[in-house]
């Protein structure tokens, strides 16, 4: 399968298309071919980046001179391809691009010549982000659950142990210094997970109380703790925010009478209050319906409410709102009741128009909303595109994957076992980790080398072709099985051979990550071509504690450095001091 629409995203990318002769046209027409690109193929479109982009048409002539075409030559037409609600996603003002909304718009333009007619066509991505998720590294910490479970999940290996408290705001410092040293201070967002009284999905709908038994001895109160804790892990390169919850309720909320007495849970056909399901015995889940908190400002109330609560989230422009559902499974409505036309017709589609204003209504305050996924609970072909920037747990379809660039909805894992399809990469989620061990952390430093450093290196460039077993990307990059090999490779630059990785960190001048899953002995990798001026370079064996013998004035041979590895190491390469 190829993808014509993001090869197209290349910027400067000649688009070729054939001349149609009109009829009693002359057949040596001196027009051969029309050339439309784009100077930017992602315009960021936040109140505080303002891009535009602009369009260049080039004629082609069959003597091989061309020229740039004015915008009153050509006819120009902009069209949304991809765009949650089918929204305009740009404008065009002659040749200049004017973005409106996040998604994928389509330019064609036609130009006419001595009876002879060409087209081509051309694609940008309108990304209405804060943040560059595809570039950044997004992890759950899981702070605490109280209450006994439910004989259905009372197996799950969380309930194994003591939950109410599995790491203080305090401990949560140590997790994320420690790992801002293994991933090399890679840009980090980290949302914490139970941070609210009772911790994990408790007090809904309700944000408002911090869990006390989170906190810090120093201070006063727990929301003292979290608001300290928001500010000091920015000096490790990781913003600190929250995860929540948008439609679960519980009876022991605050304000779990005002829900109720406005009609915003959740009723079986009959009318009565719905209980979908029950995790915590004694703590029946109701959910909320949408429309109506949005009608009644509830919605907003508990948005601006947390906001105002803690400030230092304004900095860190994000928010993590999980099992943001509109439907359940088959199709079945979140509320029965509501559902029927005459008491308000609320059916999956009306939710989903409700969660588009809440999605804006974070946005217009400085935050995207991140999700636990895509179209699993919503109507078909309901993805969020242009709204949701990031899906905790991300389609593997390879038409999607093709389809949608990663600048505009990015990833956290594709499979929950294994690490997912390395031609196109995956995150990792760091969660299910540090509920085994937050000291140890193990397995970390080896599925961050795996997969979040390839997906890194492979998000920045564009999805040309999906040709049998061969993805290629822009800059002459491949993944594809090899002689039977999982390889990832820029000519002879070598990136990825199974477990072997040796991947630039792109986000630190001049060093590259190697790894080994199995370890290996005196094995020789080329060299960026950045580095062809390096003779020497200096090993650091990557760990926690950062106490491991560096190797320095290590010979560069032809390009090359010859590496030897234990299993599961990783070293940090960079240019000889």
């Amino acid at each position: 399968m190829r993808s014509t629409a993001n090869r197209l995203f290349l910027a400067g990318l000649v688009a070729l298309c054939a001349c149609v002769s009109r009829p009693g046209s002359r057949s040596n027409a001196a027009l051969d071919h029309l050339a439309l690109s784009v100077d930017k193929p992602v315009l960021h479109n936040v109140p505080s980046r303002h891009e535009t982009g602009r369009l260049t048409v080039t004629a082609h002539y069959v003597d091989g001179h061309h020229r740039d075409l004015r915008a009153s030559e050509v006819r120009l037409t902009s069209k949304t391809r991809e765009a949650s609600g089918g929204v305009t996603v740009a404008e065009l003002d002659g040749l200049r691009i004017l973005p409106k909304e996040g998604g994928i718009a389509t330019f064609t333009a036609e130009f006419s010549e001595a009876g002879r007619t060409c087209r081509a066509t051309n694609e940008i991505v309108v990304s209405p982000y804060y943040r560059n998720y595809h570039q950044t590294l997004v992890l759950k910490l899981f702070l605490g659950m109280e209450g006994d479970p439910v004989d259905r999940v009372a197996k799950d290996p969380l309930f194994q142990k003591k939950h109410d408290v599995l790491c203080t705001f305090e401990q949560a410092l140590e997790v994320i210094r420690k790992t801002d040293i293994l991933t090399r201070g890679i840009p980090k967002i980290l949302y914490l997970v139970g941070w609210q009284k009772g911790g994990h999905d408790h007090g809904y709908p309700s944000w408002d109380d911090v869990n006390p038994r989170l906190k810090r001895d120093l201070d006063s109160t727990a929301l003292e703790s979290l608001r300290w804790l928001i500010r000091e892990a920015r000096q490790y390169h990781t913003t600190v925010s929250l995860h929540l919850n948008m439609v679960d309720a519980y009876e022991q909320s605050p304000v779990w009478s005002e829900y109720v007495a406005k009609d915003c849970i959740a009723r079986d056909a009959e009318g009565k209050l719905l209980t979908p399901g029950i995790q915590m015995k004694g703590e029946p889940m109701y959910n909320v319906v949408y429309p109506r908190e949005w009608d009644a400002g509830l919605a907003q109330r508990r948005i601006d409410r947390i906001i105002a609560m803690i400030p230092e989230l304004r900095e860190g422009h994000t928010i993590h709102v999980d099992v943001f559902i509109a439907q359940r499974e088959n199709a079945a409505p979140i509320s029965p009741w509501h559902a029927k036309p005459e008491n308000g017709g609320l059916t999956p589609d009306k939710y989903v128009e409700t969660q588009r204003k809440i999605f804006h209504y974070w946005r217009e305050r400085g935050f995207d909303v991140t999700g636990e996924g895509i179209f699993w609970a919503h109507p078909p072909g309901e993805g969020f595109t242009g709204l949701q920037p990031m899906s905790w747990w991300y389609p593997g379809d390879t038409g999607y994957q093709m389809r949608i660039p990663e600048s505009l909805m990015a990833r956290g894992r594709t499979h929950r076992d294994g690490d997912g399809d390395f031609r196109f990469g995956s995150s990792m989620h760091g969660e299910e980790i540090w509920q085994k061990d937050i000291e140890k952390m193990p397995g970390f430093l080896g599925m961050f080398c795996r997969t979040t450093l390839p997906w890194h290196y492979l998000s920045r460039l564009q999805r040309v072709s999906l040709d049998k077993d061969t993805l290629s990307y822009s800059d002459g990059v491949v993944a594809r099985t090899e002689n039977g090999h999982r390889v990832i490779r820029k000519g002879d630059l070598l990136l990825r051979e199974d477990d072997h990785i040796f991947v630039p960190a792109l986000w630190n001048p001049r060093e590259i990550i190697a790894y080994s899953r199995t370890g290996y002995q005196d094995r020789a990798w080329v060299l960026p071509d950045d580095w062809r001026s390096v003779q020497k370079v200096d090993v650091h064996p990557i760990s926690m504690d950062g106490r491991s013998a560096v190797i320095r004035g290590l010979p560069v041979v032809r390009g090359k450095v010859t590496l030897s590895l234990a299993a599961d190491q990783a070293v940090s390469i960079v240019p000889a001091r």
